[in-house]
């Protein structure tokens, strides 16, 4: 009785909207869906950063060390152990967390 139950449902899902959105993502589609989503992803303007998101692990923001300088200016051999959040990361980490964010999406 699940069993048909079951097939009611998933027949049900597969039927409602049908028409207002792609078809769903059935075990012979994958192909398909893989280059529809490799599609999408080119028409954006940062699409290399999404493409490195997809392939490459997400970037972690942790404790990192920091150089400190002394009174001339000039870096010694103590560091200082600072947490790295979005406001202080260099510009090029900053827009790697804005394609992992917006690969999300």
């Amino acid at each position: 009785m699940q069993t048909q139950t079951s097939n009611t449902l998933h027949n049900a899902i597969m039927e409602a909207g049908s028409k207002d959105r792609p078809p769903m993502l059935a075990p012979g589609n994958y192909i398909q869906w893989k280059s529809r989503i490799k599609r999408y992803i080119d028409t954006k303007p940062n699409r290399e950063l999404i493409h490195f998101c997809l392939t490459n692990p997400p970037y972690e923001l942790g404790w990192k060390d920091k150089p400190i300088l002394d009174s001339k200016g000039n870096p010694i051999t103590v560091t200082q152990q600072v947490f790295e959040t979005y406001q202080n990361v260099k510009q090029e980490i900053r827009d790697q967390l804005n394609a992992e964010a917006e690969a999300v999406q």
